[in-house]
């Protein structure tokens, strides 16, 4: 496992593994991450912390030198938001604010994903200036909580919204951070986070202080994926969060 140091670090904060809506196994990420040269993930499976989970206990297994956070991606009425730093799964269909104080009551630290995206459901401008406006006493605490926003995701949608995303970021001064939004290991850090040290609690502390950074990579084709590998996953993001939410009911799995 890495360890906090003076060097940089580079981790994707937004990947998805095959407990939810992906289409790989942990170790298989894992792999896919250190290949190309990233220090940390975080799994951020959809409304659950399972897979999170599972992916930690394969890194700790086979000593593997990319570190895993614990983490999902969380469904609130206006848009997804991750959180990180987390172990149990969160209420979903709240509204935003709500959703990240359910996330810092775990200690966690929420990041505001894909923002302005169409597709996935994010938050918009307008919706962010609310939430800041509704959260602001708490952020302007001594210790405040960690509230992000990823400004580089590689998904078109996301993409194409960055530059006015980054431009409002200007007034909010959110840190910012980026992730792939894997859902096959070929995507694994065609978004990452450049953050000052290395290891989960650099990260931590980057995020909290303002030491990072969200850089776009390489995003594979579709030639790369394989048209039939896609719409298998297509199929399986229709049902990952109503699967999540059985699962959960039915106290089968976090």
């Amino acid at each position: 496992m890495t360890t906090p140091g003076n060097a940089t670090g580079r981790a994707d904060l937004q990947v998805h593994t095959d407990a939810s809506d992906g289409m790989d196994d942990a170790l298989t990420i894992l792999d896919a991450a250190h290949e190309r040269g990233l220090d940390l993930v975080a799994i951020t499976d959809h409304d659950q912390t399972r897979g999170a989970h599972v992916a930690r206990e394969v890194a700790a297994r086979t000593n593997h030198p990319v570190d895993v956070v614990v983490g999902s991606e969380v469904s609130s009425r206006q848009g997804h938001i991750l959180a990180l730093w987390i172990e149990q799964p969160l209420p979903v269909f709240r509204s935003a604010a709500a959703t990240i104080e359910a996330i810092w009551k775990q200690d966690g630290a929420a990041i505001i994903a894909h923002p302005a995206a169409v597709v996935p459901f994010a938050l918009n401008i307008r919706d962010i200036d609310r939430l800041l406006r509704d959260l602001a006493p708490e952020l302007q605490d001594e210790d405040a909580p960690i509230l992000a926003i990823e400004t580089a995701n590689p998904i078109p949608s996301a993409r194409w919204r960055r530059r006015a995303i980054i431009e409002a970021n200007q007034r909010w001064k959110l840190t910012q951070t980026g992730g792939s939004d894997a859902h096959f290991h070929e995507q694994v850090g065609a978004g990452f986070t450049r953050y000052d040290g290395r290891g989960s609690a650099a990260l931590r502390a980057a995020l909290s202080s303002g030491g990072a950074s969200g850089e776009l990579g390489v995003y594979p084709s579709l030639r790369q994926i394989g048209a039939e590998r896609l719409l298998r996953q297509q199929w399986r993001g229709i049902s990952a969060t109503p699967r999540a939410l059985l699962q959960r009911r039915l106290g089968r799995g976090a």
